[in-house]
């Protein structure tokens, strides 16, 4: 009886072929390692420009209420000014002449003198309040600096991203003309990856996740919902809206859906949120890979929804595939 189910070996053009093909997926993996790194690192220079705003605005504000100090303390020492010119401080001897005796001479000129410390403490709070007028003026400028070098920054981390987005491409261009029948190959694996996808969404739709209706409520599997309702949306990079994800996008996304904010920066989201076992995980939890480069949405049953890298789409994978899970975080 012949062995049913042992495979003929492969021809060696076609293993050569098969070597090639992995070698350059791995190359292509690399590339877009280090085009999500490039994409955070730009979220992350325009999350810290907002902080810098934020700043910019409350010392303004601080500003015009100085400003509004230094007026009245301008105001009281100008007309305190006037009075002592239109009517100058009495001598000694026309004191004891309008007073008649040393005791109540010494009383008037003691109020004199304290009318004078108010003067100086008045001229004292004019310097102490263009002093403090000042400071904020300083750090308002600091901020400013602070602000044009965060732009500058992220103008840079774009630049160096559409440099690497040009050379994954010249790959892409290099291997359409070498491997068309691998194509084909590549198509089919894709309808087998998608009818995959289309299973997991149905076990998620069973497990009451269905991206039609969202729960109502503040709750996270609101956020599940809405992520699996992107299924099939493409990667865009700094995307964060129906059309366009990058991976902090659709999770910023998700969960504005159900009333939670959560950051456009995987940096800021790691940081910003408790954190969660990897036994304790719900769905909702968001997951952390890649040294915390790139992130996922929990949907239970050891599934997540995320959106992967450029030239891919939103779609379900399995947790226990990637090696490279750092630990998971609950908004």
């Amino acid at each position: 009886m012949l062995g049913a189910g042992v495979a003929a070996p492969e021809p060696a053009a076609i293993k050569e072929k098969r070597a090639q093909v992995a070698g350059i997926q791995s190359e292509l993996a690399a590339i877009d390692a280090q085009v999500e790194q490039a994409s955070e690192a730009y979220n992350g220079a325009r999350y810290e420009l907002g902080l810098v705003k934020v700043r910019i605005e409350r010392n303004k504000r601080q500003i015009a209420g100085t400003a509004a100090d230094l007026e009245r303390a301008r105001g009281v020492l100008a007309q305190r000014l006037r009075s002592i010119y239109v009517s100058p401080p009495p001598t000694l001897a026309e004191v004891l002449v309008e007073t008649g005796s040393i005791t109540a001479a010494t009383d008037e000129l003691d109020l004199l003198d304290q009318i004078g410390e108010r003067d100086a403490g008045v001229v004292s709070t004019l310097k102490d309040t263009k002093a403090r007028l000042e400071g904020l003026r300083a750090e308002l400028l600091s901020d400013e600096r602070q602000a044009a070098a965060a732009v500058d920054e992220a103008a840079a981390q774009k630049q160096r991203v559409e440099g690497l987005l040009a050379q994954r491409q010249a790959v892409l261009d290099n291997v359409k003309g070498e491997l068309a029948q691998m194509i084909k190959a590549e198509q089919e694996r894709k309808r087998r990856i998608a009818a995959a996808q289309k299973a997991a969404l149905e076990r998620a739709r069973a497990a009451g996740y269905a991206a039609t209706a969202l729960p109502s409520g503040g709750s996270n599997s609101g956020a599940v919902a809405a992520a699996l309702g992107q299924l099939g949306t493409p990667y865009v990079w700094g995307g964060a809206a129906p059309g366009g994800f990058d991976c902090s996008g659709l999770a910023s996304w998700a969960f504005a859906q159900i009333g939670k904010s959560v950051p456009h920066y995987t940096g800021a989201i790691w940081s910003a949120f408790p954190h969660v076992a990897n036994g304790d995980l719900e769905p909702g939890d968001m997951l952390f890979f890649n040294g915390g480069d790139h992130m996922g949405i929990y949907i239970g049953n050891g599934q997540f929804v995320h959106a992967p890298h450029t030239g891919d789409v939103v779609r379900i994978a399995t947790l226990a595939d990637r090696g490279d899970y750092i630990g998971a975080v609950r908004a």
